[in-house]
């Protein structure tokens, strides 16, 4: 019997654990429909450890924010996992306990719980001393930044991967990447193509030259396997550009896994089968209450997300979720 690709689809919220349902039929991850058959795909912009020296109130150290972190995505059960804001630089070293950098160190508290994780590239810099950047001799050593592509591997085989630097910038501010790797599933012998990105925050200019980048790099290395793109956007579908780039996705073959479209909170068809807190948005800049960055009094309504999960148009979309941990009524975020 020919065995179908199917997708399991988890938005994962920014920065904290929130919870709350849909007044759909929800599917939880995990639930019967779920088979060892699928594959379960996940985004987290964690919030980088740099960060640190601006914690306070609600926002928490990386230290005190880890063990919510590892949770959610040890709870998800993923098969892959595009991650941003995981900063690769050691002088950090003394906040962090599993690893040198914050990426080896979410790997690390993943698997001390039980996790069986893997990178697909560990190198922190595209230098042929890849650990720094002192005298860097500039060499591509596949590092992507703070972008990192995590994947199990007791379900997945990693078979390839790199990443790409992109051409335009923000004045003064770091470089952004694109992270790809070609994956293949343990229990179908699939593969597929799966990308992780971080669109510039400080200029629409270069975000929108960011993604026209990411779009004909994806095109030229999928090699007609099926693609998922996950990442932070930076990008709402009311955002002033979002009417090109969010059909432009589609129309290159890898859709929006919601159907949403742009300017519009409510889908007039349905792609994933079942969705699960989908009021919520996905940025919730360390807001307590999910009512400042959801619709709770809407709930057939779409969250205004900046973090996307794109796929290959094809592809059964089974489910969809953001990952929130709040309580039913006050709708307060619970814990970290």
């Amino acid at each position: 019997m020919k065995r179908k690709f199917t997708l399991q689809v988890l938005g994962v919220l920014t920065g904290a654990v929130l919870a709350g349902s849909m007044p759909v039929q929800p599917l939880a991850v995990g639930a019967s429909r779920s088979t060892r058959h699928d594959v379960r795909v996940g985004s987290f912009n964690v919030v980088g450890v740099n960060a640190d020296s601006k914690a306070r109130g609600n926002q928490k150290t990386w230290a005190r924010r880890r063990s919510t972190v590892v949770s959610q995505i040890l709870g998800e059960k993923l098969d892959v996992l595009g991650v941003q804001e995981v900063n690769q630089s050691s002088i950090y070293k003394r906040h962090l306990h599993y690893g040198i950098t914050q990426y080896l160190d979410l790997r690390g508290a993943l698997n001390a719980k039980g996790g069986h994780y893997a990178l697909t590239n560990t190198n922190a810099y595209n230098c042929a001393r890849p650990t720094s950047t002192y005298r860097c001799v500039a060499r591509d050593m596949g590092s992507s930044g703070d972008n990192r592509i995590l994947y199990n591997t007791r379900t997945v085989t990693m078979l390839k991967q790199g990443a790409v630097t992109y051409s335009t910038h923000a004045a003064g501010h770091p470089n952004r990447y694109l992270a790809w790797a070609i994956l293949k599933m343990k229990a179908t012998g699939k593969s597929f193509f799966f990308t992780n990105t971080h669109l510039d925050p400080y200029s629409i200019r270069a975000r929108r030259k960011q993604w026209d980048q990411m779009i004909s790099r994806i095109n030229s290395l999928h090699r007609r396997l099926p693609v998922i793109a996950v990442g932070d956007f930076n990008t709402s579908k009311f955002s002033d550009y979002a009417d090109t780039y969010i059909p432009r996705m589609k129309s290159n073959g890898y859709g929006d896994v919601l159907n949403q479209v742009p300017n519009r909170n409510t889908l007039t068809r349905r792609r994933a089968e079942a969705t699960r807190r989908a009021w919520v948005g996905s940025f919730n800049g360390f807001r307590r209450n999910a009512a400042d960055f959801g619709y709770e009094d809407d709930r057939h309504k779409i969250g205004n997300s900046i973090d996307w999960i794109f796929a290959t148009n094809r592809l059964r979309v089974k489910a969809w979720e953001v990952v929130v941990n709040i309580y039913t009524r006050s709708l307060n975020v619970k814990g970290t």
